[in-house]
This record gives C-alpha cells, sequence and structure tokens, in this order.
C-alpha cells in the first residue's frame, strides 16, 4: 500500500519523537551509572553501619526510580513503533 503524504509526515514525526526517547534513555542509563558510583563511594566512607544502611537503602531507591523511567521510555518507544507499524499495513 502507498502512503499519502499526511502518513509519511505522521511516520516522520513518530521517527523522531522515538530518536528523542533514545537520548532519554542513554542519558537515564548515563545518570544511573553515577548515582550508583555515587552512593558507592558514600557507603565506602560512611563512618557507622547506621548510615552506610541509610546509604544503601537510597541508593537502591534512586536506582529502581531510574530503572522504571528506563522501562517506562523503552515502553514508549515500542509504542510508537507500533505505531509506525499500523500506518504501514
Amino acid at each position: 500500500m502507498k502512503l499519502d503524504s499526511s502518513q509519511r509526515n505522521q511516520i516522520a514525526s513518530y521517527k523522531i519523537t522515538i530518536e528523542g526517547y533514545r537520548r532519554d534513555l542513554d542519558r537515564l542509563k548515563e545518570e544511573k551509572k553515577r548515582q550508583s558510583e555515587y552512593y558507592a563511594r558514600m557507603i565506602k566512607s560512611a563512618s557507622t553501619q547506621d548510615s552506610k544502611r541509610s546509604y544503601r537503602q537510597t541508593k537502591i531507591s534512586t536506582i529502581n526510580g531510574i530503572n522504571n523511567r528506563i522501562e517506562s521510555k523503552k515502553r514508549q518507544i515500542d509504542q510508537y513503533k507500533t505505531y509506525i507499524k499500523n500506518i504501514r499495513s
């Protein structure tokens, strides 16, 4: 099936959106790495067991939050790929 110009423009728009989400993914992965390194340093330099425990819990919470945002972006990318597929079919 031949696509009309409106469909081609819509696909192009979706592809631009997907690229934006991929950039967001890269940024989130870097943020996850930085946060992990930060909390590892804080845990290592903590003077008491209570502060180490607190840093570990905060690290887990922070990393889980970033992981959730990463998964959300991946789902959004898949959703836009499905939109493109539906337009082409």
